[in-house]
């Protein structure tokens, strides 16, 4: 994929771009798609960008590809942490999500990173399967006044001072430009007890 990014004249949008990674994999004979954000701890995307993948690569803001691979999963929640970049790549700060906040969120879909505005509209508990379908487990979510499309998760949703408050995993199947985050309250559940030599991307997605 090539990879390009829309140009932004807000500072820290800007420099949040330049933190955001387009991650590829190969899983079962198929590709996935999907994007992540360099936190302080490695590369955060959603599990089931990387679930069964047997090769993982990172394309960053120049183009340039890595080789990755997990150093954390939590496959109820939807959260990877991928070991994180050997380049002079700033990490994002994460802040906590706030109802009523504007802000904007990294979407890839297209082949490059651009912005898109949004509008959390509200806090909420979300009681879903995990990423095979198995289960009910209760996350901190986050609902959205945004269209995202497929390729756009792990697209992280940006607060006005360039922080990081959420991941999307998700859009609405009955409500048009609604989607759906998970809330940075849960990133701990990967950015704690990580192993840097790496852990399982858990088996393919049917």
């Amino acid at each position: 994929m090539e990879i390009r990014r829309s140009l932004s004249h807000d500072k820290s949008l800007k420099e949040a771009q330049n933190s955001v990674f387009i991650v590829e994999g190969l899983a079962c004979g198929k590709s996935s798609v999907g994007l992540g954000v360099f936190i302080e701890e490695g590369i955060l995307t959603n599990a089931h960008v990387i679930a069964g993948t047997e090769k993982l690569e990172v394309i960053d803001f120049n183009g340039g590809r890595s080789t990755t691979y997990p150093i954390n999963a939590d496959f109820k929640t939807d959260l990877a942490l991928l070991k994180g970049p050997d380049l002079a790549v700033t990490p994002l700060q994460v802040a906590e999500p706030k109802e009523n906040q504007k802000g904007s969120i990294l979407v890839g879909s297209q082949g490059f990173v651009e912005s898109i505005p949004v509008t959390l509209l509200r806090l909420l508990n979300i009681v879903i399967a995990d990423i095979y379908g198995e289960g009910k487990h209760t996350r901190s979510g986050l609902e959205l006044s945004a269209d995202v499309a497929a390729g756009d998760s792990g697209g992280p949703i940006i607060n006005a001072k360039g922080q990081v408050i959420g991941l999307i995993f998700s859009r609405s199947t009955t409500q048009n430009e609604i989607s759906y985050g998970i809330s940075s309250t849960e990133f701990l559940k990967v950015s704690q007890g990580y192993d840097l030599s790496g852990v399982s991307s858990g088996k393919c997605r049917d």
